[in-house]
């Protein structure tokens, strides 16, 4: 046991020295390169000069390091032109903006409107505005000492150009006046864009707040139905939905999740699904926070068959027993309103 340690001593120390060592020869600084020695009766090889630094008695002043400018087109609706060097940005039309130029106009009022800052129309067609004062101040302090100073204000020329089919515009943005309270808010011309390009990003993040917004209502907004009881080709009680067959199918299953129906099997080319009914009992926390129950079919527990068939209006819905036997019409006429309410809380649309 003693050898071992005495061992491994020695092997820890020979690391170590080696460590050193190497350290030692790493922290040796490169050696200076040396000019090239021409001999007596040669010339000294040409040596480029396009990459040497004029010598120049100015002190730099200014200089910006920060990242460059950039429009961030973030909007579902917006996108950049590839190579252009103005603070511009454009819009397309999508299910989101409607009638794009009215739309834009709004959003620009919006924006402003919020920020408290005044918004002029320049022109009948409403293309073209002038804000008023932004600000931009600094607070100094702390606590109940801290107070706001302000230390320079702008106002901007915001231009668009709607294209003659409407379905696309661009915004571009220009400061029109400048004025500084401290000397640290003096602007050069690439800061004066880099203001610009700010402030319209702050539009572009804007519309894209009001893009979600309209989305998430479209989504949440009840669906049309248009579903009606009535009859099939065959002359057999149905729910006739104006969706063709193959849309009609294609949604069904969203339905049955809702009806508390379960599908056993199906057959595409007779456009049947197999299904086991069996009535929700009421949930505990349904009724505990008052939420919506399921709708309840007019049925007894068991198997059942849905049917789909083309009609003159689109696809007849039939609801058929175990053994593919219509049921009676005042069952159909029943089924309607759970369906109605069904394809509500799936919405989809049939």
């Amino acid at each position: 046991m003693q050898h071992w340690v005495k061992g491994s001593v020695v092997l820890s120390l020979l690391l170590a020295g080696c460590s050193t060592s190497q350290v030692e020869q790493d922290s040796k600084p490169a050696p200076a390169l040396q000019a090239i020695k021409v001999p007596a009766g040669l010339q000294q090889p040409a040596q480029p000069g396009q990459f040497d630094i004029p010598p120049t008695s100015a002190k730099a002043r200014g200089v910006d390091t920060r990242a460059p400018v950039m429009v961030l087109a973030t909007a579902a609706s917006s996108r950049m032109e590839e190579g252009d060097k103005l603070s511009r940005v454009w819009f397309d039309r999508n299910d989101y903006t409607g009638d794009l130029l009215p739309f834009l106009q709004q959003m620009l009022k919006t924006q402003f409107a919020e920020q408290g800052v005044d918004l002029l129309q320049q022109d009948e067609q409403g293309q073209e505005f002038v804000t008023g004062w932004i600000t931009r101040s600094e607070e100094q302090g702390f606590w109940f000492w801290k107070s706001s100073e302000q230390t320079e204000q702008a106002r901007f020329s915001i231009k668009i150009d709607a294209k003659p089919h409407g379905r696309s515009a661009s915004m571009s943005v220009t400061m029109l006046e400048h004025q500084y309270f401290t000397p640290e808010a003096a602007l050069s011309v690439s800061a004066t864009q880099r203001q610009e390009v700010a402030l319209l990003n702050q539009i572009i993040d804007r519309i894209g707040k009001e893009e979600i917004i309209i989305a998430r209502a479209n989504k949440a907004k009840a669906p049309d139905v248009a579903l009606e009881p009535g009859m099939d080709n065959n002359g057999n009680p149905a729910l006739l939905t104006p969706q063709p067959i193959d849309v009609t199918w294609s949604q069904l299953e969203a339905l049955f999740g809702e009806l508390s129906l379960n599908v056993t099997d199906i057959n595409r080319s007779t456009f049947t699904y197999y299904l086991d009914y069996e009535k929700p009992a009421p949930g505990f926390w349904s009724r505990l926070w008052g939420s919506d129950e399921k709708p309840v079919l007019p049925l007894d527990n068991g198997e059942y068959q849905l049917v789909l068939s083309r009609s003159k209006e689109g696809t007849a819905i039939s609801l058929r027993d175990k053994a593919g036997a219509h049921l009676a019409a005042e069952t159909m006429l029943a089924l309607h309103e759970p369906f109605v309410q069904a394809i509500r809380l799936a919405k989809i649309e049939l």
